[in-house]
């Protein structure tokens, strides 16, 4: 079973996994920037609802000083998103928009699983470059 991702720091992932050999439980476990697939960057990032392929840790970029960004939208509903050059198993159909852009100079649109269509966050474009804005806790890590 696939390990949610709570959260990202500086260090690596921290993440949620299903603890066959001790009870069948859930447990946090801390990936860190030390295990061998992440230095290489090749730790997946997947859909967490079909666990389609969208990217991976090499993919991390930062914005403002920081991959890692916890915004909320008009409605009030609150985001906890880390910022990616790329994100190949995300579609960002339709027209951009720049109303309420959380990055000063971008425009978004909304990123769904190419697979399944979940709401997986934005895409956002103009400025100085294009990149996604991912929400974390919909994504698991391999």
């Amino acid at each position: 079973m696939p390990a949610t991702v709570l959260s990202e720091t500086g260090d690596g992932l921290l993440l949620r996994e299903h603890d066959a050999d001790h009870g069948g439980g859930d447990v946090v476990v801390a990936i860190d920037d030390s295990d061998e697939q992440e230095q290489k960057g090749e730790r997946a990032l997947r859909c967490r609802q079909c666990n389609a392929p969208i990217t991976t840790m090499k993919e991390r970029t930062s914005r403002g000083g920081q991959h890692r960004h916890t915004m909320f939208n008009p409605a009030g509903i609150v985001y906890e998103i880390g910022c990616f050059n790329q994100a190949p198993g995300c579609v960002a159909p339709g027209a951009a928009s720049g109303e309420f852009s959380w990055f000063a100079g971008y425009s978004w649109r909304v990123a769904f699983c190419s697979l399944c269509l979940e709401h997986l966050g934005w895409y956002f474009s103009g400025g100085e470059a294009a990149f996604f804005g991912l929400i974390v806790n919909r994504l698991t890590a391999d």
